[in-house]
C-alpha cells in the first residue's frame, strides 16, 4: 500500500542527498558525477536538479554544464543566522526585563500566521507562565502574535482569522473587524495587549522589534497574572517591554527617523 504523499516526500529527500553531494565535493560537478554518486537513474537526477535549479537551489554553469550550490541556499543561510542572532542579542535584555518585571518574557517572529516562540526567559516567582521555545501560539489572541499580525496587510490578517479563530476564552476577539481594529491601535500605540483572550486571568504586553529597514521583524513581551491592564502595574510593564523592544531594534540597525 502506498502512502499518500510519500512520493513528495522521497523527492525532497531525493534533492538533499543531491545538495550534500554538491557541498562535501566543494567543487561544481557534472550530472555524469552525480547520477554516479546518487546511483539513481539518470532521468531522476536531471529532473531533480532541473527543479532545483528553476528556484535558485543550484546553479548550471552554461559552458560546462555542471551544477553547483545556488545562491537561494546563501539566502536561507542568511535568514537563519539572522534569527540565531536575534536570539544571541535578546539573551541578556530578556533576563533584565524579567528581573525587572518578575514575569516572564518571550520571544516571537511570525510563521505560517502564528507567532513562533524563538526564546524565553522565566520569572524566579512560585507561579509563573512561559511558553517554551518553539512553541506555536494563535497569534489573533495573543500580545505577540498581535504586533507580528501588525505588520500584514489588513486582507492578509483577514485570511488568517479566518482560517485560524479559535475561541479561547469569552475575552477572545470575535470577529476580523474586531481584530482589524485592534491592530490599527497597535500600530498607532506601538505595543499590544493581551487580556484573558488566550487564557483565563493571564495578561500580557509585547512590542515589535524592527530591523535596519524598519520592518517589524519579531516581537518582544511578558506573559503573566497582572491583575488589571489599566493598572500602574501594567503600565510600568509596558515600559519596561517598550524599552527592550527599543534595544533590541538598534542592535538590528534600525535607528529613529
Amino acid at each position: 500500500m502506498t502512502v499518500k504523499g510519500t512520493e513528495p516526500v522521497r523527492a525532497i529527500a531525493k534533492a538533499c542527498t543531491l545538495l550534500d553531494l554538491l557541498t562535501e565535493a566543494k567543487r561544481p560537478l557534472s550530472l555524469a558525477e552525480l547520477t554516479e554518486s546518487a546511483g539513481w537513474a539518470k532521468s531522476t537526477v536531471y529532473g531533480l536538479l532541473s527543479s532545483m535549479r528553476s528556484c535558485g537551489l543550484v546553479e548550471q554553469d552554461a559552458a560546462s554544464g555542471r551544477f553547483s550550490l545556488g545562491v537561494r541556499l546563501f539566502e536561507y543561510g542568511s535568514a537563519v543566522n539572522a534569527t540565531r542572532n536575534i536570539i544571541t542579542l535578546s539573551r541578556e535584555p530578556m533576563e533584565r526585563l524579567v528581573k525587572a518585571v518578575g514575569e516572564s518574557a518571550s520571544l516571537s517572529m511570525l510563521d505560517r500566521g502564528e507567532a513562533l516562540v524563538l526564546a524565553h526567559a522565566e520569572a524566579d516567582s512560585s507561579f509563573h507562565i512561559v511558553s517554551e521555545t518553539g512553541a506555536h501560539l494563535p497569534a489573533f489572541c495573543t500580545a505577540q502574535g498581535k504586533v507580528l499580525l501588525s505588520a500584514l496587510s489588513d486582507a492578509t490578517v483577514r485570511r488568517i482569522f479566518e482560517t485560524q479563530f479559535q475561541q479561547f476564552t469569552p475575552h477572545s476577539l470575535s470577529s476580523a473587524d474586531a481584530l482589524l481594529s485592534e491592530l490599527k491601535t497597535v500600530r498607532e500605540t506601538g505595543f499590544a495587549i493581551e487580556n484573558g483572550e488566550f487564557r483565563i486571568g493571564v495578561r500580557g504586553v509585547a512590542a515589535p522589534i524592527k530591523d535596519h529597514t524598519g520592518a517589524i521583524r519579531y516581537a518582544v513581551g511578558l506573559i503573566g497574572m497582572f491583575r488589571r491592564v489599566d493598572s500602574d502595574e501594567f503600565r510600568a510593564a509596558t515600559a519596561e517591554v517598550r524599552k527592550t523592544a527599543a534595544a533590541l531594534s538598534e542592535a538590528l540597525g534600525y535607528r529613529e527617523n
